[in-house]
């Protein structure tokens, strides 16, 4: 039996005027500069990092012109905003051929990125979305720099180095770049440099102690959680410590697909960015692989502390959007977020991709860096059928408990269709998900959990197609079960429910 915790009783903190990250949250995540441009006078300051014709400059997003457009974010129903890095960068990469707009070529922690705005502007940001009840996690840098040093050396290289207290070479690992060939030790892992970035000590008691007061004065602003980066290459013992001192739930990046290496991160952290979720599902949907995988996938879940406080995704900055991988096929992509609106975890929602960004159908990755999806945000059409899709699966999982907090069991696993069961922990409520990956309509016979509440008779209701029902007649190996017809790419989302509001699909690869 799995055991949930509380998930917010370790971090209460009266000073927010919202709770903490908690099961149940919908999480949508912003690069800034990509987002909108509120200021322009903070775009370019005159060292070649500002290009908007080039995916790896700046190109002037900013804090003000996120907070204006927040009243978007709030009306596609999710809860917490996750942004970009709020640092001061070094301008460019050594090399002079990329800008730090994304937040990871530190230079200063305790200042705030001049692109983005003033400490003033973040406060405004943070007030606002807490005034329409929406958190805000804040992805942190702990373990690098920009690159400055020469590899093995433990020298600058002149002039070239960070501000203030980290200008030490003494604070810092001097392993070399990381080889990523698989011949690495999680010791090598925790101390070579990501792409050349400056890799830091935190085992040396000083730097731990900046890091941890540098970023609990950004918290003390009124973030509500953390998304930490490169969070496999930082040692696991000192997420703890960061976490708990700091004081606010994490999520690591554990950029691996293996489910019993990211499993012993959650041992350390609140939650973790579910990579093995992310691979599976994104491959399932959009290229119409086995869906057995998914129950292969699921029935590991046992092997995570809080499998509810996993982090899930179908596309984000560092791989290619999905609809790059399901060849611009909306249908698809409406089809996988309905899967994971409803799968345990906290799912979130990439920007752009309520506006169907396509990233151009580049489905490049390596390097992840710079590439169409990390392209400027095209639309805040509100209407549109992603965005109107999105927000029917938020308002749904707003209203069952069993969505949010629930235990997820499977109900049907063959190569075409996947079924599951999500069950309050009261039993006070249930829905059923039913999934198709193919072309074609397929006339399935699926018998409810043993564990299921619900009792023959029931007439369900398809809440994202509200003219589709299924009765619970009896049969089946527990006594139960639902007959469905589903269309190609399909995913029905079953309710005992008697007050939903009536919702059609809309027209195949409408955006």
């Amino acid at each position: 039996m799995l055991l949930f915790n509380s998930p917010t009783s370790a971090f209460a903190n009266t000073a927010h005027s919202v709770r903490p990250l908690e099961e149940g949250d919908v999480i949508y995540q912003v690069l800034v500069d990509r987002f909108a441009d509120g200021d322009s006078s903070n775009n370019d300051f005159g060292h070649g990092e500002y290009n908007p014709n080039d995916l790896g400059f700046y190109h002037g997003g900013d804090w003000k012109g996120l907070t204006n457009h927040l009243d978007y974010i709030a009306g596609l129903g999710v809860t917490a905003i996750w942004i970009s890095p709020v640092s001061e960068q070094e301008p460019l990469s050594k090399d002079g051929k990329e800008a730090s707009y994304h937040g990871y070529f530190t230079k200063d922690f305790a200042t705030p990125n001049k692109h983005f705005g003033s400490r003033a502007d973040l406060q405004r940001l943070i007030n606002e979305a807490h005034n329409r009840g929406l958190k805000m996690i804040l992805d942190v840098v702990p373990n690098h720099t920009s690159d400055y040093l020469d590899a093995y050396a433990r020298k600058y290289n002149g002039a070239y180095h960070p501000e203030g207290f980290l200008n030490n070479p003494a604070f810092y690992h001097h392993f070399g770049d990381c080889k990523f060939d698989n011949t690495e030790s999680q010791s090598d892992i925790e101390q070579c440099d990501l792409g050349g970035l400056d890799d830091l000590d935190q085992s040396n008691p000083q730097v731990s102690k900046y890091l941890i007061k540098t970023y609990k004065d950004w918290i003390d602003m009124g973030f509500d959680g953390m998304r930490v980066d490169a969070a496999r290459s930082i040692p696991k013992p000192w997420l703890k410590k960061f976490e708990k001192e700091v004081g606010v739930p994490s999520f690591g990046e554990i950029f691996v697909g293996d489910v019993d290496y990211v499993a012993d991160y959650q041992n350390y952290e609140w939650g973790a960015l579910d990579f093995p979720y992310f691979f599976t599902v994104r491959r399932t949907f959009s290229a119409d692989t086995d869906m057995r995988d998914l129950g292969k996938l699921f029935s590991q879940d046992t092997k995570y502390r809080n499998p509810n406080q996993l982090e899930t995704f179908i596309d984000n900055h560092d791989r290619a959007r999905f609809l790059t991988w399901a060849n611009d096929d909306y249908q698809r992509l409406r089809s996988a977020l309905s899967f994971m609106m409803t799968t345990r975890g906290l799912p979130i929602i990439y920007y752009g991709t309520e506006q169907a960004d396509d990233g151009n159908g580049n489905g490049s990755e390596v390097p992840i860096a710079n590439k169409d999806n990390r392209k400027d945000m095209k639309s805040f059409n509100t209407k549109s059928p992603l965005y109107q899709h999105i927000k029917r699966l938020t308002e749904i999982r707003r209203k069952h408990t069993s969505l949010r907090t629930g235990r997820q069991l499977e109900m049907w696993s063959a190569k075409d269709v996947y079924a599951f069961s999500r069950m309050a922990k009261d039993n006070s409520d249930e829905v059923i998900t039913v999934a198709h990956n193919t072309w074609g309509e397929k006339m399935v016979t699926i018998p409810l959990r043993a564990e299921s509440h619900i009792s023959v008779g029931t007439v369900l209701t398809d809440m994202m197609n509200t003219n589709r029902k299924a009765t619970v007649v009896p049969g089946g190996v527990t006594g139960k079960q639902i007959k469905v017809l589903l269309s190609s790419h399909d995913v029905a989302i079953f309710a005992a429910e008697t007050s939903t509001s009536e919702y059609h699909p809309v027209r195949r690869n409408l955006t």
